[in-house]
């Protein structure tokens, strides 16, 4: 019990003694740093959900909406675009998922192409309804087994994404 009073007098008079050092600390650790770890994140995850439906896209000649392959890599990039709604192609954020997608596919996603791409993924975030995707994988769709409710939507803007790799 006196151990525990001296440890925690010691941590008392260290704190006081030393606000600025504790303070200094917060901006480092605060929301930033954690927002650009998430964009980075979600970046990669969502590269490698592109890169798996490039090969699937490249060997089919189309976006195979059956394929359940398809709709989990439709799924994941669905979740890690969810962030990039409503951001602008100036942001910290933008800027950081797309460096995680170039390392995330592999370099599929490289310089050349980087601005078309994120381009498209922004249009298909802020302009599709990816919920059917979602509704799919839990079964919520009410649409019939493994059916979603825009796949056609879904599948013509990623198709056209996907076009962007072709050479």
């Amino acid at each position: 019990m006196r151990l525990m009073s001296i440890v925690a007098a010691s941590m008392m008079a260290a704190s006081l003694l030393s606000p600025s050092v504790a303070m200094a600390e917060i901006p480092a650790q605060g929301i930033f740093s954690k927002k650009t770890s998430t964009a980075t994140s979600n970046g990669k995850a969502a590269g490698v959900a592109l890169k798996s439906l490039y090969t699937q896209y490249k060997a089919d000649g189309k976006l195979n909406m059956q394929n359940v392959g398809n709709i989990v890599n439709l799924a994941t990039l669905a979740n890690n675009l969810k962030d990039l709604k409503g951001q602008s192609d100036k942001s910290a954020f933008y800027k950081d998922f797309a460096s995680g997608l170039v390392t995330g596919s592999g370099n599929l996603v490289n310089d050349s192409n980087s601005g078309a791409v994120m381009g498209g993924l922004a249009g298909l975030v802020n302009n599709v309804d990816l919920s059917g995707i979602q509704d799919a994988i839990s079964g919520d769709q009410g649409n019939g087994a493994g059916e979603i409710k825009n796949a056609s939507e879904i599948a013509s803007s990623v198709s056209g994404i996907l076009n962007m790799f072709k050479k």
